[in-house]
């Protein structure tokens, strides 16, 4: 690990809101996950076994599109959490070493069912206009929701442990006050989008027959909580950052 972060060594960095960004410059560790998660989206690439080599398969593929894209985003949503933590931080531990590369695995696990399950989704919603990969008992689907919704919340627990690990190491990056107030901030982005997949799960543990679609629905209030969160989030930081400016000698405020 770097010897201790310097005051001078920050105001020599380019910055991003309220982070000094001290891993602009890829290290071995980002560059692997980056590989790692560049070849899971080739996975998930449209006509995944052949090129289509009639009009109706061609047909078919494309219709994956939508699945394809959401599975793409999801993935995406991973990606841009670690490389948020990497160029914020860039501290490169035991601990993050290997939750770095607990988050690969679990990418890599992730991938099929995350496609089977957006596939069925659009096909259940589309009424099978859109193309399903196998048709799915409802047990099934609840056995699809419970391996997903693991999986989704333990990777969006891994990227809240990196953001945990780098407010542990606080005073070795030199966090400032506002760095420290944000980075808790993310980490309650990601336990709560960790905490949807546990719910999920429970549903699908809990509820028969043609309910078991409620464990996938959850998913979908994220998109109403996520930017509540973020609106709270923002103001507080807002708040914050005034106090820090009512706070700091007449002489040095801008």
């Amino acid at each position: 690990m770097k010897q201790d972060w310097q005051q001078g060594d920050l105001e020599q960095l380019n910055r991003d809101g309220v982070f000094y960004l001290r891993g602009e410059n890829m290290s071995r560790l980002e560059t692997f996950v980056d590989a790692a998660f560049a070849f899971a989206i080739t996975m998930l690439v449209i006509s995944v076994d052949n090129i289509p080599d009639n009009y109706d398969d061609f047909v078919t593929a494309l219709l994956q599109t939508p699945a394809f894209i959401a599975c793409f985003f999801q993935l995406a949503m991973f990606w841009m959490g670690h490389r948020a933590w990497s160029r914020r931080y860039a501290l490169e531990t035991t601990g993050t070493l290997w939750t770095s590369l607990l988050l690969v695995a679990g990418v890599l696990v992730i991938v099929y069912p995350l496609r089977v399950m957006f596939s069925a989704g659009f096909g259940f919603l589309s009424n099978e206009h859109l193309p399903v990969p196998f048709q799915l008992s409802f047990e099934q689907i609840r056995s699809i929701f419970l391996f997903y919704g693991t999986g989704f919340g333990v990777l969006c627990a891994l990227i809240a442990s990196l953001f945990w690990q780098a407010l542990k190491h606080a005073n070795h990056l030199a966090l400032t006050p506002l760095e420290r107030f944000s980075t808790r901030i993310d980490i309650t982005s990601w336990l709560i989008l960790s905490g949807t997949g546990w719910v999920s799960c429970l549903i699908a543990l809990s509820v028969n027959g043609e309910w078991v679609v409620l464990a996938g629905w959850l998913y979908a209030g994220l998109g109403i909580v996520m930017p509540l969160h973020s609106m709270f989030a923002r103001k507080a930081l807002g708040r914050q950052i005034n106090q820090e400016s009512l706070q700091k000698p007449p002489g040095r405020r801008s």
